[in-house]
């Protein structure tokens, strides 16, 4: 027998479970001291305490609230995967205890932080089978249509957040819902679906941070959708206004130039500079889609040269009409004094 079942044989005999001690005290009073030392933000300290709780003659109930708790210092310290094994062993052990859905989606959040997106959406989707409350329930939803959208399952995620909105009316988190939803619906192809759900974002939660993000998205959807160059443009110059130290925004910038081109030259000029300086003060983005071009500079360049073209092609036009009204004025004055003189 090892170390630990002789001490619990030992523990029965004495006393009852819930009174066994280490030389911390009882198992209560090392939870207690756990906990403190969480939210003081000693996470290691506390993950000792859980560990020399678990040593003891702990019950189900303690067993399950020493490995949840040790599960949130290690997140508390971003080693999301131990904390979700942690989790998942809890539910296996127990798979009765009334706080089952909110361990699994405890670990669904940390196998998603943790970078294991495939086990994170099978995790979640047990959690909504254990009956979750009503307070967690919209997070569930939520966290497993993002897992389910990192994962490439667009169609997934559109049918799980359609009708989020209506069925979690109080919840704060409708507008990254909404958000989610138009990426998904912009993923599965469904531009027009998209763009109304980024409107609808816009018009009724005018001042969350989903509907800023939401305004460079629209401008992708818009730009696709073709036909809509000048308003995809203003969505993408109004995200980098709103977003001024974005690492999207020097991105944002150059798509605005981009679409002005061929139609002002001299502004996106403009445009390219702006998304020049922001490249070189904002924080480098990881995703290569969302980096600025390596032909910015170029970009700025020739749009600086169109702008000087187009701008001697005006004067010149302006100068050739009023050369020909000049011209047109004199043959006039001409002809009249030739009647004048018959």
């Amino acid at each position: 027998m090892c170390a630990a079942g002789l001490a619990c044989l030992l523990a029965v005999v004495a006393a009852p479970p819930a009174l066994a001690q280490g030389y911390g005290g009882t198992v209560a009073d090392i939870m207690t001291r756990a906990e403190s030392l969480l939210s003081q933000n000693r996470a290691n300290e506390a993950i000792v305490q859980y560990q020399e709780a678990l040593t003891l003659c702990t019950t189900p109930a303690e067993t399950v609230g020493a490995l949840q708790g040790e599960a949130r210092a290690h997140m508390a310290i971003q080693e999301f995967l131990p904390a979700a094994g942690l989790l998942e062993e809890a539910a296996q052990r127990f798979p009765d205890d009334p706080r089952m859905a909110d361990i699994l989606f405890l670990a669904g959040v940390a196998r998603r932080q943790g970078g294991d997106l495939a086990a994170a959406a099978p995790v979640l989707r047990r959690a909504l089978e254990h009956n979750p409350t009503p307070d967690i329930l919209p997070g569930i939803t939520f966290e497993l249509a993002r897992a389910l959208r990192l994962t490439g399952k667009p169609d997934e995620v559109v049918a799980l957040l359609k009708d989020f909105e209506t069925t979690f009316a109080m919840s704060p988190l409708i507008p990254n819902a909404l958000y989610a939803l138009a990426i998904a619906q912009h993923d599965a192809g469904d531009l027009a679906a998209s763009e109304a759900t980024y409107r609808h974002l816009i018009e009724a939660y005018p001042h969350t941070q989903a509907t800023l993000e939401s305004f460079f998205e629209l401008g992708r959807v818009l730009a696709e959708r073709g036909g809509r160059r000048a308003e995809a443009g203003e969505f993408f110059r109004r995200y980098a206004n709103g977003a001024p130290g974005s690492p999207v925004a020097a991105r944002s910038m150059e798509r605005a130039a981009d679409l002005a081109f061929f139609s002002s030259p001299k502004e996106a000029a403009l445009y390219y500079g702006v998304a020049q300086a922001k490249a070189l003060t904002n924080p480098t983005t990881s995703t290569p889609d969302l980096q600025v071009s390596r032909w910015l500079g170029t970009k700025k360049a020739i749009a600086g040269a169109l702008a000087s073209v187009w701008v001697v092609t005006l004067v010149a036009a302006v100068a050739l009409a009023l050369a020909g009204g000049a011209f047109v004025l004199m043959r006039r004055r001409r002809q009249r004094r030739a009647a004048r003189a018959v």
